[in-house]
């Protein structure tokens, strides 16, 4: 026997588990990153899914829901870029005074199928007169900044440096 050949053996042995190991590890880690990919492309177009849908409202209360119903098209599909993209809107009334309810999905085609985002509103109605834009106003100013502001914050006074 020769110590010499033995070794050389040995050496292909380990050569050829180094190279197994290797793939799988090249292979889990391509698959993970391909599941990450498709993970991160479904999240995109739900957001944008997301952001058409609450335009779609958004729309609604511009012209408001009656005008809407009557005027706009309650489905359609988006123009371009959003063209992969379709909406459909339910706008239903309750009563003279209370708020109306409003339903925006947006359905898309994904790797995986048909996907949609459904956002759910309630579109108070317009008060007054509509010649009269001076009746929309609330009754009541709104104070933002004490809205926005904590008590314990304090803004510096106008002129004061820093």
């Amino acid at each position: 026997m020769h110590p010499q050949g033995h070794r050389l053996g040995v050496a292909l042995l380990d050569v050829t588990i180094a190279a197994l190991l290797l793939g799988i590890g090249l292979s889990v880690t391509l698959s993970t990153a391909s599941q990450a990919l498709r993970a991160e492309v479904t999240g995109e177009r739900r957001l944008t899914a997301s952001w058409l849908a609450d335009e779609t409202l958004a729309w609604v209360i511009a012209v408001g829901p009656a005008k809407y119903m009557l005027s706009e098209p309650m489905e359609g599909y988006f123009p371009e870029p959003f063209e992969g993209f379709s909406w459909t809107l339910e706008l239903t009334r309750v009563s003279d005074w209370q708020a109306w309810s409003a339903r925006a999905t947006v359905t898309w085609q994904d790797m995986s199928g048909p996907m949609s985002v459904t956002l759910d509103t309630r579109i108070a109605p317009r008060q007054g007169e509509e010649d009269d834009p001076l009746d929309w106003k609330p009754l009541e100013p709104l104070d933002r900044e004490a809205r926005t502001w904590d008590e314990d914050d304090t803004l510096p006074a106008e002129g004061a440096s820093e």
